[in-house]
């Protein structure tokens, strides 16, 4: 309860210095140093790109501290000098090249008309874009499709974890296993007493985390000052993370009471079951660094990576394919069921039970 406590605190603040973060490096103003004589107009495009001018007298030294990106402008052109393994130099780079870009087309558009040439012979195949999502609503959705399948398979593994090796070799260690095992229950109706209460404990974790978060993203405003607006999760996406919730809830609550029982102590068991972090990190990771990763059926079969998948289609598309639901709901249902009876055989077996 403490650790479920304290994930719905952190998680609130975490988003906020993120997206704080992110807004101050998107809108912070940037210094370039210059040095040599500038073209007419360029100083407007600059300020207008939140590029502030710094006149200096020599733009490679005052390029690694003093501004963020130096350059030199010459009869020939514009050199230009930055560190690329500063963050503010990288951006304030790609804001340079926005601008040089708009000044000489505007320059060459300039030059034609007044030498009665119609610019357009340029572009002689304009490309008029219709997005069929704004902007502000597509980055939304690439950061809820990141975190929140993240959040839900982490904190459904560790809100319930505790829980389940306190169960298993938690009573092991306090001598209270062989008594509860005694009483005229059947040992599959223990075993599913103990599933359903850790998958209780491992869901409340993660909707906890989960409505944190969403709560924190609802009051903080994304896009332009005219028109700001919130992230949220569409109907469609909540009744898929819920499913997909309950699933993993008892999949995890299954696989953690199954290395508990493997194990001596509540310490063995932590040990155990660390590895799990890193398989359901993994899957979570390849949003981040495969976005557009179109899988076939057979990759909805993987269990962790499945649900990663569905819920990311949801967010992103609000759709979700049927067939990828089935396959991914059956996934996970088996993965639960054999590790329920890998559980179910271990508690069957009394010298594995009562050692020390």
């Amino acid at each position: 309860m403490i650790a479920i406590g304290l994930a719905a605190l952190a998680t609130p603040i975490v988003l906020y210095v993120i997206s704080q973060v992110t807004v101050r490096s998107a809108t912070q103003t940037y210094t370039v140093g210059y040095k040599g004589e500038m073209p007419a107009g360029l100083d407007i495009l600059f300020n207008a790109t939140s590029l502030k001018l710094e006149q200096v007298a020599d733009p490679v030294e005052a390029a690694k501290a003093q501004v963020d990106v130096g350059l030199v402008f010459t009869p020939q052109g514009v050199d230009e000098y930055y560190d690329p393994t500063r963050q503010s130099a990288q951006i304030t780079d790609i804001r340079i090249q926005t601008v040089v870009s708009r000044y000489d087309a505007a320059k060459i558009a300039a030059t034609l008309q007044e030498r009665g040439v119609d610019p357009s012979v340029l572009n002689p195949l304009p490309v008029t874009q219709h997005p069929l999502t704004s902007p502000e609503q597509a980055a939304q959705n690439a950061f809820l499709s990141f975190f929140l399948p993240y959040m839900l398979i982490t904190m459904t593994l560790t809100g319930g974890l505790s829980a389940a090796l306190d169960t298993s070799a938690g009573e092991r260690e306090r001598k209270t296993l062989e008594s509860l095992l005694l009483t005229p229950a059947p040992r599959s109706q223990v075993l599913v007493g103990k599933i359903l209460a850790v998958s209780v404990v491992g869901l409340a974790g993660a909707m906890v985390a989960i409505v944190s978060m969403l709560v924190a993203l609802s009051q903080i405003k994304f896009g332009a000052q005219g028109q700001p607006t919130h992230i949220v999760l569409t109907p469609l996406a909540a009744s898929v993370m819920v499913w997909l919730a309950v699933l993993l809830a008892g999949a995890f609550a299954s696989i953690t009471i199954t290395l508990g029982t493997l194990a001596r102590n509540f310490r063995q068991g932590q040990a155990y079951a660390t590895p799990l972090y890193f398989v359901t990190i993994f899957p979570a990771s390849l949003v981040l660094f495969i976005p557009d990763f179109n899988p076939s059926l057979g990759y909805y079969l993987i269990p962790i990576l499945n649900a990663v998948l569905v819920l990311r289609d949801a967010i992103v598309h609000n759709s979700v394919a049927p067939a990828a639901l089935a396959v991914t709901s059956l996934s996970l249902f088996v993965t639960g069921a054999l590790c329920f009876y890998a559980a179910l055989r271990l508690f069957t077996r009394e010298a594995l039970l009562v050692r020390s």
